[in-house]
């Protein structure tokens, strides 16, 4: 009896079954993941991993763009439009989760954004713009200080990220929240 034949799958779903068997690998073993252990997971000859992604970092690439565009999309930011904005709430809340998303991914966040593949190809500041507009608007609708936005977001960012990276090594969740928290309020206060 030979080999089950593969089901026939449109290229964007074959794409999407290779990238999610890497992001579950990444997920369980960190950056540590070869283009092997990817093909095998997906069911997949290396022939079409190679047809999809010309490389592994291609692949990182992908994941990295669709962790970021995942997070922006379950946290979205607010307009006036919308509605009035509490700004203070909103830097707090998007921090803390930012804290959690960090951590339900932490694996593939080591792969794509604390790895060689980062070091060879960084990631625009994405969160650092986000942060920075966010301040900004803070700043027009009078509920933030005079700071300036881009310096503070990334030390802020900074701060955060520090945090993510503290809880996920041990420390005291509540504490460390807390304390970021406390750094939030305490820097852009009016």
């Amino acid at each position: 009896m030979g080999k089950p034949l593969r089901r026939r799958l449109k290229p964007e779903a074959r794409k999407l079954e290779i990238v999610e068997a890497a992001e579950r690998l990444l997920q369980a073993g960190g950056a540590r993941v070869r283009v092997e252990d990817v093909v095998r997971e997906a069911g997949v000859a290396k022939g079409t991993f190679f047809l999809y992604f010309p490389t592994l970092d291609d692949l990182l690439a992908t994941i990295r763009t669709r962790i970021v565009s995942e997070f922006d999309t379950v946290n979205p930011l607010p307009t006036e439009v919308d509605g009035p904005v509490d700004w203070p709430e909103l830097v707090e809340s998007q921090a803390l989760a930012f804290i959690e998303f960090t951590l339900s991914r932490r694996g593939i966040g080591e792969a794509v954004f604390h790895s060689d593949f980062a070091e060879r190809r960084p990631l625009a500041d994405h969160a650092i713009h986000r942060l920075t507009a966010v301040i900004r608007a803070g700043q027009e609708a009078e509920a933030f200080g005079p700071v300036d936005p881009e310096p503070t977001a990334r030390l802020l960012y900074a701060s955060i990220h520090e945090a993510a990276d503290a809880v996920a090594a041990g420390v005291e969740r509540m504490a460390m929240q807390a304390a970021l928290q406390s750094l939030l309020r305490r820097t852009l206060s009016p």
